[in-house]
């Protein structure tokens, strides 16, 4: 990727990148910060698809024949990201055979995941997939550099609650049953994992 050829913007807490519906018009590539990535199935329903860190790439869901992008992206912390246009993108798909693959197989393995988390999310109680989204929260967003079991960035309780498809006074309540069990800690509005494995063993981390 040419650096002439992307622009890097800066996103303030709770700005949005893109917008679902909007014409897709750019490519985006984190290079520092915390987003996530949702949809609207009603006006006051936001279920999170993803969350994105350093690194991942954003939009490329607008890649098809509407040209708008199905999803939105929303800045969790101040964020920077590098902007490429989406024609000279698909300049790069139709330039570079080994390019195209790779991107080809980044989109299947994303596919791929995104379509189990969702059978997971159906199949798993209350306490599963909560748990489930602490651990994608922990995946993601890592851990604090000074106390290894708190996250780095916790996402907020509605926030949990779109990602795991459940009601916001389901995770508080599920959330105060997890730290009864001694497997994490609620520290404010952060979360402290103390116990990995049983965390793993509710959410099933298999996959």
């Amino acid at each position: 990727m040419a650096r002439s050829q992307t622009t890097t913007l800066s996103f303030k807490t709770g700005e949005t990148i893109f917008k679902e519906g909007q014409k897709c018009e750019n490519m985006y590539l984190i290079g520092h910060g915390r987003v996530k990535v949702f949809t609207n199935f009603s006006k006051d329903v936001e279920v999170i698809l993803r969350l994105a860190n350093d690194g991942f790439a954003l939009g490329h869901r607008g890649i098809r024949k509407a040209r708008t992008y199905p999803v939105s992206a929303v800045a969790l912390t101040p964020t920077t990201v590098n902007i490429l246009p989406i024609s000279v993108f698909e300049d790069m798909l139709r330039a570079n055979a080994l390019f195209c693959y790779h991107f080809m197989q980044f989109l299947a393995e994303e596919m791929a995941r995104s379509e189990q988390l969702r059978k997971n999310f159906v199949s798993m109680s209350v306490k599963g997939r909560v748990a489930l989204a602490l651990r994608i929260n922990a995946d993601v967003f890592g851990f604090d550099a000074k106390d290894k079991k708190l996250l780095a960035h916790t996402i907020t309780r509605k926030e949990i609650a779109s990602l795991a498809n459940s009601t916001y006074e389901s995770v508080v309540r599920t959330l105060g049953d997890l730290q009864g069990e001694g497997i994490i800690a609620l520290v404010g509005k952060k979360v402290r994992i103390k116990d990995m494995g049983r965390l793993c063993a509710l959410a099933d981390c298999s996959f």
